[in-house]
């Protein structure tokens, strides 16, 4: 019998999400550094790194997660919120290894960046089910009534 859990895409999401929440701090940081705040000191911008790490990670890292469960459930037929659990959980623990690192005062923040991966997961998951439902649901009335299905 073929898994339901297609293992591939789960962990390909979860490095997509992960990939993802580094673009967003660049981009948070770049953006500081050119267009809202040029001519800092090299202390000013790394401490302003710092901060957006560790206010803008968390939530990027949950959106990610959850747009990286959209593409992976493109093709899936079942199991929707299974596959996207999995994928917050794989992004988690590719993300662990910053747990034992951080200093002791910023670990609360990673276990909430933990939490919303998976929360992330789950409701990309649950959203990507309720789409697939429309879809068939639309795919069959459209060929009931005898029209194209595009």
């Amino acid at each position: 019998m073929k898994s339901q859990i297609r293992w591939g895409r789960v962990i390909a999401a979860a490095l997509f999400s992960e990939l993802g929440v580094i673009a967003t701090l660049i981009a948070t940081s770049t953006v500081y550094t050119f267009l809202i705040a040029p001519g800092r000191s090299a202390a000013e911008y790394q401490r302003f790194a710092e901060l957006a790490g560790y206010y803008v990670a968390p939530p990027a890292s949950g959106l990610a997660v959850f747009l990286s469960v959209l593409w992976l459930s493109r093709r899936l037929g079942t199991h929707f919120a299974l596959n996207g659990t999995l994928t917050g959980i794989a992004a988690a623990i590719l993300a662990s290894g910053f747990l034992f690192a951080a200093r002791p005062e910023d670990r609360l923040m990673y276990l909430v960046s933990f939490a919303l991966r998976i929360a992330g997961g789950y409701l990309g998951g649950v959203v990507a089910q309720t789409l697939h439902r429309r879809r068939s649901a639309y795919e069959i009335s459209a060929a009931a009534e005898g029209g194209s299905i595009k």
